[in-house]
């Protein structure tokens, strides 16, 4: 199961970066779109286009990586009111009903897909993409997705028939403030600890380029 893990982080932290640098990429595209536009009168054909599918591919592949990180925005009003066990019931319950409900839409994207693949269906623009490419990838970072969301279910179904609700809850619990706010400190710290680095590692090549000379 950790090996698995393991893995889904590896996919997911790639998906997560292509899925980023695509929304710059697009970023750029509408940029130079809107300049042209304004200052001569000319479009770059599909901007608008290519941006949607950006938006829908980086947003199905980010999925995986919010899940895996707890980034993802859950209700805790009730949440932090309750017992340990209780939580860990809510945490199992959440994630079940998170499955079930993108498990549906990933079934009604792969015959959107199915569809697009039978009619080789294109797209109406000036680039005539065929529809199955960005289809495919979103389906993919769907069902990536569910996979996903199934492992962590599997193993803090585990933990909590073991009795190991610390586990449970750093595998899907909810953050809580504080567990938060010593993240960012962590990543402050660890930012400071690089630049130190970097620094002395510049402070000894100057060091050595003297000794040289």
């Amino acid at each position: 199961m950790e090996r698995l893990q393991t893995a889904a982080e590896r996919i997911t932290r790639v998906g997560a970066i292509a899925g980023g640098a695509m929304l710059l990429i697009a970023s750029i595209i509408i940029c130079i779109d809107i300049t042209t536009r304004y200052f001569f009168a000319w479009t770059v054909g599909g901007a608008d286009e290519l941006s949607g599918y950006a938006l829908a591919i980086s947003s199905a592949w980010g999925l995986s990586a919010a899940v895996l990180t707890r980034s993802h925005i859950r209700i805790d009003t009730i949440y932090v009111r309750v017992s340990a066990r209780a939580r860990a019931l809510l945490d199992l319950a959440s994630l079940a009903a998170f499955i079930f409900f993108f498990a549906l839409i990933t079934y009604y994207a792969w015959g959107v897909l199915r569809q697009s693949w039978q009619s080789d269906s294109h797209s109406l623009s000036e680039i005539q993409m065929p529809l199955i490419v960005p289809q495919g990838l979103w389906v993919a970072g769907l069902g990536f997705f569910v996979l996903v969301s199934a492992l962590l279910f599997v193993r803090g179904l585990r933990s909590f028939l073991q009795n190991d609700l610390d586990a449970l809850f750093s595998l899907i619990g909810s953050k809580s403030a504080v567990a938060e706010a010593q993240e960012e400190v962590e990543n402050v710290e660890r930012a400071f600890e690089l630049e130190r680095l970097e620094h002395e590692r510049i402070e000894r090549e100057r060091l050595e380029r003297e000794g040289k000379q």
